[in-house]
């Protein structure tokens, strides 16, 4: 599928400095407009803070790939993955929808400035298909034919092909510059192994934003309860796993009156199974470090008594009276719509949650980080749900020059004109019901964390978040028996792993 077409790409390049604008109208609102934070706010809300009196930068930084880079006409073939139903690597056409169209100007900008066609194939590759995304292409690189120059898999997917040995490393490519913004260092960080980089993400990637976490509130049931604004508690640093508990209770009401708790009541927290992974790292914890060498190997964290602490402080929260955990494809969808139908004080969700769900809702909601651990702890911390797109070269790739040029251009231009066009214009401003959500979702956004064992999850038998998962699902809080049956080969599949990457 090529998005080639010479007739329409002086209109797509109007079409993305038009997109630019409201971007840049938008990163450039001052702050102080949106609730500044109060002169007392205390040290460990530091990153609320920033967030608001930090002017923003005016202009978009651009990339660093010289002036006439060019690759005479030639087709770049990406393989990539389908799934969700949400715009990731191309669309056909205009269709005046702003990241529709911030995207279908991206693909030709990007054509034109390198002189190539995008030719992209998409094969089913989420969490089901992930395996099978990874033989097809797999099979394709060993042969050896150059039938791809870039690959994009969903995270699982993008990772194990790495760990295949199927990537060439990208800190030895040209052009690829992971200083840049659109890269972002936390990523970059722990996706290595002993210094080698196979993979990459950040702008480049719609999912990157459309899957980062946070806990919406329904602000009409705040006020009905007389409670405080998740709002002031998280600038005051005072947004704790304790203190959302604590607010969740004696909201319960047995609305369909059968005398026991479901789906059809009225619930303090409702939430998913999938939902309570981002509580292990909001409360500062890790399932992996690494050394002076870049070798990653089991964190401390892991079987800490604070994981301990931690797990426990979730199961007696989703196992409380007026709270409700689901499990299963048929309670996801009863989850949803607890929160959607107003019925809800609490749900912890992705940002799509606003975007498929909370369109006409007849109340007020709002959006805050996940909760510190305790008020001693510095930052709120942020993770993204595992349907991002990792970008790779191909070991057989045939211009490995041409695949990184492509792939630092896509990340330049979507920083420039997709991200603000989906952030700035769709989250900040669509599904903002005020501005401090507004703010949140910067905040949400600037705290995002990544953690090797995460990433690499599907090459250590997802040991690194189905325990903990697992755990709360099962009300199971005997964390050091959990940990003993499975350290032992978690870290055999660690050292596993980094051999692996390293060439070994």
């Amino acid at each position: 599928m090529k998005q080639s077409q010479m007739k329409r790409r002086t209109g797509a390049m109007l079409l993305a400095a038009a997109l630019l604008l409201p971007g840049l109208v938008g990163c450039g609102e001052s702050k102080e407009e949106q609730d500044p934070a109060s002169e007392d706010t205390p040290a460990q809300d530091a990153a609320v803070q920033e967030v608001v009196e930090t002017e923003p930068e005016t202009e978009y930084p651009h990339d660093n790939l010289p002036d006439g880079l060019e690759f005479g006409g030639r087709t770049v073939n990406i393989f990539g993955w389908s799934g969700p139903d949400l715009v990731e690597f191309f669309v056909e056409e205009q269709n005046g929808e702003i990241v529709n169209d911030a995207i279908f100007a991206r693909n030709l900008a990007v054509e034109e400035r390198l002189d190539i066609g995008l030719e992209y194939r998409l094969e089913p590759g989420a969490y089901d298909q992930r395996n099978d995304w990874v033989k097809t292409l797999s099979a394709s690189i060993t042969a050896g034919d150059g039938a791809y120059d870039i690959s994009g898999g969903y995270s699982m997917a993008g990772a194990s092909l790495a760990s295949k040995g199927m990537c060439l490393p990208l800190n030895d490519q040209n052009y690829l510059d992971f200083s840049m913004p659109w890269w972002p260092s936390s990523l970059l960080d722990e996706a290595t192994c002993g210094g080698r980089l196979y993979f990459c993400s950040g702008d480049i990637s719609t999912y990157m934003i459309y899957y980062l976490y946070g806990v919406y509130f329904n602000q009409n049931m705040l006020g009905e309860y007389d409670l405080e604004s998740p709002y002031d508690l998280v600038q005051s640093g005072t947004w704790t796993l304790d203190r959302m508990s604590k607010m969740s209770t004696d909201v319960y009401i047995d609305l369909n009156g059968d005398g026991k708790k479901g789906f059809e009541d009225r619930l303090g927290y409702i939430t998913y199974a999938i939902f309570v992974d981002p509580y292990f790292f909001s409360c500062g914890l890790r399932t992996t470090e690494k050394d002076e060498n870049d070798i990653p190997f089991m964190s401390p964290d892991f079987s800490s008594e604070k994981a301990h602490s931690v797990l426990e402080k979730v199961v007696a929260m989703t196992s409380d009276e007026t709270n409700l955990l689901g499990n299963g494809a048929e309670q996801m969808i009863l989850s949803n719509d607890v929160f959607k139908e107003g019925r809800a004080l609490f749900i912890s969700h992705e940002f799509t949650y606003a975007v498929q769900h909370l369109r006409d809702v007849e109340f007020t909601y709002g959006i805050v980080p996940y909760p510190k651990y305790d008020e001693e702890q510095t930052d709120y911390v942020t993770i993204t749900s595992f349907p991002y797109t990792l970008y790779g070269i191909p070991i057989d790739a045939r211009d490995p020059d041409m695949s990184a040029a492509v792939i630092e251009a896509m990340a330049s231009e979507s920083f420039r004109t997709v991200s603000p066009a989906l952030f700035e214009n769709a989250f900040k401003v669509k599904y903002a019901q005020d501005e401090q959500s507004s703010l949140m979702y910067d905040l949400i956004r600037s705290t995002v964390s990544f953690d090797f064992g995460r990433v690499f999850n599907n090459d250590l038998n997802g040991l690194t978040y189905s325990l903990f998962r697992g755990a709360v699902i099962e009300k199971n809080t005997n964390w050091a028996s959990v940990m003993k049956a499975n350290e032992k080969v978690l870290n055999k599949q660690i050292g596993k792993l980094t051999s692996t990457l390293l060439g070994d």
